[in-house]
């Protein structure tokens, strides 16, 4: 029962948490990305509600899994202030007071809900991005009316559009995640 009912909030501090984001945006790890997330999000729910965590002891659970699942160390305290932050809202929950919860939950930032599609249903992290890529990087193919024709009967173009990292041969590296916060 408390499970169902935390879940929901796991998968909506997820899925604003930018270094998990960038991490599946960027398929960073193996692939599947969203799917590996999906699954995160229900062990870290499983984990909150079936054992008695510290934000200390969960955010380095939430840092472990970026490290191994991800190849994602972050360097912002961000997994600490999203441990501090489920375990709030999980306390609310077990104290029963719902309405400062979805008050809580209310006043949160909206996001794109992507962790709480069904994991079967969820797309390869590679096809996440912007919108615009598809028409910004042709250059004039489509004012030609035989490009589409060209596309469909020779196989050898088709490869050029394999899913690749995001500007992977422009900028290789790593993205750093850095606190808003001066010290």
């Amino acid at each position: 029962m408390l499970y169902d009912q935390f879940k929901p909030v796991v998968d909506l501090l997820l899925n604003n948490w930018t270094a998990l984001q960038l991490a599946v945006e960027h398929g960073m790890g193996a692939p599947g990305g969203e799917k590996t997330a999906q699954l995160m999000s229900v062990y870290i729910a499983r984990y909150c509600v079936e054992n008695i965590v510290d934000v200390l002891d969960l955010a380095e659970v939430l840092e472990d899994l970026m490290d191994e699942e991800f190849d994602t160390v972050c360097h912002d305290n961000s997994p600490k202030e999203i441990a501090s932050h489920l375990l709030m809202f999980l306390s609310l929950l077990k104290e029963g007071r719902n309405d400062e919860l979805q008050a809580r939950i209310e006043a949160m930032p909206k996001c794109q809900k992507w962790l709480s599609q069904p994991i079967h249903d969820s797309v390869p992290p590679q096809c996440h991005g912007n919108p615009d890529d598809d028409t910004t990087s042709s250059s004039g193919e489509e004012d030609d009316p035989n490009s589409e024709q060209m596309n469909d009967a020779t196989p050898s173009t088709s490869n050029n559009y394999e899913p690749q990292p995001m500007e992977e041969d422009i900028e290789p590296g790593w993205t750093i995640v850095k606190t808003r916060r001066k010290k």
